[in-house]
């Protein structure tokens, strides 16, 4: 039985989901990001002693999104594989069993910088590969523009954001999140076994955490914290 996703609708027909994946219902397409699969094999190729079963781990992960939503396309917002090293046999065989459990959604990825160092095999089951993809009023990339894109709001991945909060007693609240500054949604990295770039919090940023449970808006904290004025506090 499908369940209908429980996310937070941001601009219309668009959806933060718990788990770090985003929703769009009109196209029932599932956006996620950054996966980084086989990272771990490619620290184990290069002699560092890294534990298995993040790439497996991700991918179950992205499989119960996938039920929860019923989408019929997933969009790889790039780097779903980490490097050429770490597509080993294992890595790409489970990749492939995925998607033939799966062989009724389609597979787009928008190539990501570490994507483009690799020959990514025929036979893995990716439908389609771009540099980019527009479909109005949305233009889907990697790394977020350095112009904006005129009239269109971007969604993209590449910076792996996380919130970090310290609050007045020192508590601190540290966690993966969703990002948008005006015109731009940055989502977090799917990947359980990647690095992140604190956020820099500036006057128009919102900021969601992005829990496995629960999406939860943060922004005026986070604005607060960083001893900014949100826009509804000023006079």
């Amino acid at each position: 039985m499908r369940v209908e996703p429980r996310g937070v609708a941001t601009p219309p027909g668009f959806e933060l989901l718990p788990g770090r994946g985003a929703w769009l219902p009109t196209s029932r397409t599932l956006l996620v990001a950054d996966l980084h699969l086989g990272k771990a094999a490619s620290f184990r190729h290069a002699g560092l002693p890294v534990p298995e079963g993040s790439s497996g781990g991700d991918l179950q992960r992205l499989e119960r999104l996938l039920t929860q939503t019923g989408a019929a396309r997933l969009l790889i917002l790039g780097d779903l594989f980490h490097a050429a090293s770490g597509c080993t046999p294992a890595v790409l065989d489970e990749f492939a069993r995925f998607r033939r459990r799966h062989a009724g959604v389609r597979v787009v990825l928008v190539e990501g910088n570490h994507d483009r160092r690799i020959q990514i095999p025929d036979d893995v089951g990716i439908d389609q590969v771009l540099p980019r993809l527009e479909e109005p009023p949305w233009v889907f990339l990697h790394e977020p523009p350095v112009a904006a894109e005129a009239e269109r709001l971007v969604c993209c991945g590449h910076l792996h954001p996380r919130i970090s909060i310290r609050s007045p007693s020192g508590d601190r609240l540290s966690q993966r999140c969703f990002v948008e500054e005006p015109g731009v949604w940055v989502l977090p990295a799917f990947g359980s076994f990647t690095g992140s770039s604190t956020v820099t919090v500036t006057a128009t940023t919102r900021v969601w955490v992005a829990g496995d449970e629960a999406v939860v808006d943060v922004s005026r904290m986070a604005q607060l914290a960083s001893g900014r004025r949100p826009p509804s506090a000023r006079a």
